[in-house]
């Protein structure tokens, strides 16, 4: 092994372009550019260590942090220390991050990660760029400019706006003013029309319409004139008026009426 101390260096114009290490052909799907004040590389294993003002960037990606090493056979590569990684309109913050060749992240620690108009943060985030899906294994949230949601575990995919959470779940209408609590909900969202389904001790209220709600499940539509489909024990109050059944259908909208 050679370290090369004090140098700011680009390691994939030597490693990258087809050079011949031990016998092995290396080459990367696309250039990677491996920066830092200090730099060791490793021909056995093919693998290059970075510390001091650490910058990897490759497929159009940013990567910059205190420590990183890199997998040249693998092309993955972890960062830790005060982790920024940029992409298009991804822009993330963490402790450490691990990405693969595949488009795939695992980001740990005080994550925050702001892609759009959409913000995740968390203890940890998976997250694969080439289908936009994400998993937050150990809780957090998710807030965009229509809702908030947040959950024990959350999944969800930021392209189609679709978010899964169990375990404590808090959801939020911004565009509509409906909040709920439930043991879990999927929400999906497409500008301000929405849809949720919760189960699992929902409950739900509206402060500006004065209605609150109970029930085992609940389903919602904004578009079908704020449709609330109570199941389960159902209960719904509005202005001291209580309505009880199995089945309760609450029109949100403008014209708030309980069937």
């Amino acid at each position: 092994m050679k370290q090369y101390g004090k140098i700011k260096t680009a390691l994939a114009a030597v490693l990258c372009s087809c050079c011949i290490l031990g016998g092995t052909a290396v080459a990367a799907d696309g250039p990677i550019e491996l920066t830092g004040d200090v730099i060791e590389y490793d021909a056995r294993t093919d693998m290059a260590k970075a510390t001091g003002g650490v910058k990897v960037t490759r497929d159009g990606g940013v990567l910059t942090g205190a420590e990183a090493t890199y997998n040249f056979k693998t092309q993955e590569v972890t960062v830790t220390g005060g982790v920024t990684a940029v992409k298009d309109d991804m822009n993330l913050k963490a402790d450490k991050l691990f990405s693969t060749p595949n488009q795939e992240y695992v980001a740990d620690g005080n994550v925050v990660a702001v892609k759009g108009e959409n913000t995740l943060v968390g203890p940890q985030i998976r997250y694969n760029q080439a289908t936009s899906d994400i998993s937050m294994p150990n809780g957090g949230s998710a807030t965009g400019p229509q809702a908030d949601i947040k959950g024990d575990v959350l999944t969800g995919n930021l392209a189609i706006q679709q978010y899964h959470a169990v375990g404590n779940v808090y959801l939020n209408s911004k565009t509509n003013d409906v909040q709920s609590t439930s043991n879990e909900a999927t929400y999906t969202g497409n500008g301000e029309e929405f849809v949720f389904t919760a189960n699992g001790n929902v409950n739900i209220k509206s402060p500006s319409r004065n209605i609150v709600t109970n029930s085992d499940n609940a389903v919602y539509n904004s578009a079908e004139n704020g449709k609330l489909v109570l199941t389960g024990n159902a209960v719904a109050t509005q202005n001291n008026n209580i309505v009880r059944g199995n089945t309760l259908t609450v029109y949100m909208g403008d014209n708030v009426n309980i069937e």
